[in-house]
């Protein structure tokens, strides 16, 4: 018997090992839970397109997150104060920032040190407008085909008006008239208006316009609308060709996106994701979307779409601006 008994622990001892390892073990949640009030700061004034889209966004985001949803609008210098700001703010999952390829310019143009790409982590794209090219209804052209043709007859003749020639408006048309084998010279305008009133007053032949900006002029037939910038016609104008049909890759629109600071814990940008996610969805958040003509062409895009997005962005838009500069 004393002999077995040695034997017996031994036994004993692996069948406890053997039980304890088959045992549930604990495992810790990776869930971020937001305690507090969030903070997006929007680096322009209030009532524009990029505050307006956050403050429609706002109320389906507070309630899909739990907790308030500030807004914190920091203008100045075309968005780059408020984008260093946000650089600047603690990256602990309760502050994000609203962005558009407007930094990514203001980064190339040597106005702000921060590089948007190293600096920020794309979260969620709210919206994606489209830019349309329009000219007078009294241009001497009818559609883009009649518009090239024009163009080809009387070289810098046809001048295009725009609000900064190293903004997005301004790359759109200088990429889609490179890929057609042609220059357009650029004017600057202080104001939409300005431009408006000239390319109605027949100063200019070309601008750059989204739908919701436009609808008006073109109803009242004061504008013709010459060409889509995006991969195929958009609802709003079916007769209008896109530059995809028209094998021009120029794709070129506004983008409205929500970002983190890098460094920001995993887990806290997949929780803001998974809430903008069921906002954005909401009836009511498309409604809105519909309503200001922003769904002509696919707006959401998760954090892992949106950052292969932005980066092919940023590669046109850097190619874009050494090539004009």
């Amino acid at each position: 018997m004393k002999r077995l008994l040695p034997l017996l622990m031994a036994v004993l001892l692996v069948l406890t090992l053997a039980l304890t390892g088959c045992a549930p073990k604990e495992t810790k949640t990776s869930e971020f839970k937001f305690t507090r009030s969030v903070e997006i700061v929007v680096p322009w004034g209030a009532g524009g397109g990029a505050d307006t889209t956050v403050r429609a966004f706002q109320p389906h985001l507070e309630k899909a997150l739990g907790v308030p949803v500030v807004i914190n609008n920091v203008s100045g210098a075309g968005g780059v104060l408020g984008f260093e700001h946000a650089n600047r703010q603690p990256a602990d999952g309760y502050t994000f920032m609203l962005s558009t390829q407007s930094h990514l310019l203001a980064y190339f143009d040597g106005l702000t040190t921060v590089n948007p790409i190293e600096a920020f982590i794309p979260v969620v794209r709210l919206v994606h407008d489209t830019n349309i090219i329009v000219a007078s209804a009294k241009a001497p052209f009818q559609n883009f085909d009649e518009l090239l043709t024009y163009m080809k007859a009387n070289p810098g003749v046809v001048k295009a008006g725009v609000l900064t020639v190293t903004g997005l408006d301004a790359f759109m048309i200088r990429e889609t008239f490179l890929k057609a084998g042609l220059e357009v010279p650029l004017v600057p305008f202080s104001t939409g208006a300005e431009l408006n009133a000239a390319v109605l007053g027949g100063h200019v032949h070309l601008a750059v316009s989204g739908p919701a900006e436009v609808k008006g002029l073109l109803a009242a037939g004061d504008m013709r609308a010459i060409v889509v910038a995006s991969e195929k016609r958009i609802s709003m104008l079916p007769d209008v060709p896109s530059t995809g049909e028209k094998d021009i890759a120029s794709f070129l629109g506004p983008m409205r996106g929500i970002f983190a600071k890098r460094g920001t814990p995993e887990e806290a940008i997949k929780a803001f994701e998974t809430a903008a996610t069921t906002a954005h969805a909401t009836a009511e958040y498309q409604a809105w979307m519909k309503a200001n003509a922003l769904d002509q062409r696919p707006a959401f895009a998760n954090s892992a779409d949106l950052t292969k997005i932005w980066a092919e962005q940023s590669t046109t838009l850097k190619a874009l601006f050494e090539r004009f500069k």
